[in-house]
């Protein structure tokens, strides 16, 4: 207990001092506390659900993993989605606070300001996944909720996805479920469709991107899925996005000896594609018409890419 409180203390990038106060006053409740609201949401006498909620999400920087994941996520995920123990309001009030956390410290990398920002995006993938459901955001809140997504996909610039001080971090594959879980939403126009797969794309391209190893391409992966599943998708649209895979290999081996970091551009690619034709292989739910057309389609590419 007091090791987190010290360190949730140092925190000064990653929280104003509210945050930090309030935190600290959560903490004080105990693990023990937590771990029991966590479970179902039973709600002591003169507490509030959304109250607590606020409270824990104020969990989400620190860099012990067990209120950060265990608490920060978790009583998320028993009160707001499990339990349904909101209002709608609340929902979207959270929804605010979460969003904004987002571009807190954005553009740092190596220190534990992603903290914040990878697991608010893991909260929201979870308030998406309801709202999914049970619409909590109007239009125009859905929308913004969609940009700032795709924004912080674009801009988080950490790409760490496990460290042993912190535990995992893993900001590309939080921000994927955030984005699989609104991709699966009505208002997910096709404009929408055609940006995740250039925002897939550009963050397994980038220029001096390593290659990911705790499996961000699955996840994004899974984020396609859900546009390919949808009943509005038109297969025809993947085709120029298979054609950059096909057209990155011819380039990266135009040069003698290649590129290193061109291999890693590659390898990256490589593992996006693989990964959703495992993904598309997969027999249940039902397959859709559109997965049927579309697994054909990335199975052409991977043959044609094959070295």
């Amino acid at each position: 207990m007091i090791r987190a409180l010290l360190a949730m203390s140092t925190l000064v990038v990653t929280f104003d001092s509210t945050a930090v106060a309030a935190a600290a006053a959560g903490m004080q409740r105990g693990q023990d506390f937590w771990h029991e609201l966590a479970k179902e949401c039973a709600v002591p006498a003169g507490e509030t659900p959304y109250g607590l909620l606020r409270e824990a999400i104020t969990f989400l920087g620190s860099p012990d993993s067990v209120w950060r994941d265990d608490i920060g996520y978790s009583v998320v995920v028993a009160c707001a989605y499990q339990q349904e123990r909101l209002t709608p309001g609340e929902r979207e009030e959270l929804i605010e606070v979460l969003s904004a956390n987002l571009r807190k410290g954005i553009g740092q990398r190596g220190d534990d300001s992603v903290l914040l920002r990878s697991y608010s995006a893991l909260d929201l993938s979870v308030l998406a996944a309801l709202d999914q459901q049970r619409p909590a955001l109007d239009d125009a809140r859905y929308r913004r909720l969609v940009d700032d997504a795709f924004a912080y996909l674009h801009d988080e610039r950490d790409l760490r996805g496990f460290e042993p001080r912190v535990g995992w971090i893993h900001a590309t594959a939080h921000t994927a479920d955030l984005l699989k879980f609104l991709a699966r939403d009505r208002r997910f126009t096709a404009a929408d469709q055609a940006r995740l797969f250039d925002a897939t794309w550009d963050k397994m391209t980038s220029p001096g991107t390593p290659v990911f190893t705790h499996a961000e391409d699955e996840r994004l992966a899974a984020a396609i899925l859900s546009v390919v599943r949808r009943p509005d998708f038109q297969p025809a649209s993947l085709a120029p996005w298979l054609g950059r895979f096909v057209a990155l290999e011819q380039d990266v081996w135009k040069k003698t000896p290649p590129d290193p970091a061109q291999l890693d551009t590659s390898q990256n690619a490589r593992n996006l594609l693989r990964s959703l034709h495992l993904l598309l292989m997969y027999p249940k739910p039902d397959p859709t018409a559109g997965q049927l057309a579309s697994r054909e389609k990335v199975l052409e590419t991977l043959q044609a890419i094959r070295r």
